[in-house]
């Protein structure tokens, strides 16, 4: 909430919010996986069991399609080994799609139930797999990416899903004048930064699905970087006394007064 303006979850300036941050959501099987290696009493593979139960009418098939011995689903519970994925690979997937729309479904219902008019932007992906995106589309009303590269040219959805995407977050940085690091996307020259911000945004604006791109970040980063990992880019439309980079600010207003033609 903006104490100074006094909005609140339920206030229309409000476009939506984001949960969570760059989630490691590992390959496509890898939360089946690390529900089976848990302990018994770990709900999420109590839950599995269940699934598992309503799918095979007995522990003897449950063994032959993954060719394992287990004496009984109480020892299938017990153990803390992971079958050959490959041999469990369509229970596995179909359990981490579980998993990850319960999660995504969770996220929905809380936010919804506290701002119903504002929409759920997801949790701006890095580092996912296209089950867990395909899971994402299903429950967020926008879904959002955290894409540090050159341009969204060429980017598809999974499954060739129409929904809509947003950029939560991507920057250039140079050394020409600043701080002593280019962070995640270097170019030569705050002129070259201008153009790189400028060919991003075009690329955003071409692209059928995406309907906003988020600069990160404001304000360059600490010389002797931030608190919690050191970070210290010159990411920042503004450096960190406050001067202005003329330049990426320029293309920025610029592309801004033409966006809509």
């Amino acid at each position: 909430m903006d104490e100074k303006k006094g909005r609140s979850a339920g206030d229309p300036w409000c476009l939506g919010y984001f949960f969570d941050n760059e989630m490691s959501w590992g390959n496509d099987t890898s939360l089946a996986l690390a529900a089976l290696k848990s302990p018994p009493d770990q709900a999420a593979k109590q839950a599995f069991l269940t699934d598992l139960q309503a799918k095979y009418d007995g522990i003897a098939k449950l063994n032959a399609a993954w060719g394992t011995a287990h004496a009984s689903w109480d020892d299938l519970l017990q153990t803390r080994v992971a079958p050959d994925p490959k041999k469990a690979q369509a229970d596995l997937a179909a359990f981490y799609s579980h998993t990850a729309e319960q999660y995504f479904r969770t996220v929905r219902d809380i936010i919804k139930a506290v701002a119903p008019h504002q929409l759920y932007l997801g949790c701006r992906f890095a580092w996912v797999n296209d089950r867990a995106a395909m899971a994402a589309a299903k429950f967020c009303d926008v879904v959002s990416y955290n894409r540090y590269q050159r341009s969204l040219d060429g980017f598809q959805f999974p499954g060739g899903m129409d929904v809509p995407l947003i950029i939560g977050e991507f920057h250039f940085g140079a050394l020409d004048r600043g701080l002593f690091h280019t962070g995640l996307v270097p170019v030569a020259s705050q002129a070259d930064r201008a153009k790189a911000y400028t060919d991003y945004v075009r690329s955003a604006l071409r692209h059928p699905q995406f309907v906003g791109t988020h600069w990160f970040q404001y304000q360059d980063e600490p010389t002797t970087g931030r608190n919690y990992d050191e970070e210290n880019y010159q990411i920042g439309f503004v450096d960190i006394v406050d001067t202005p980079y003329a330049e990426t600010i320029a293309a920025s207003r610029n592309l801004g007064a033409a966006l809509y033609r």
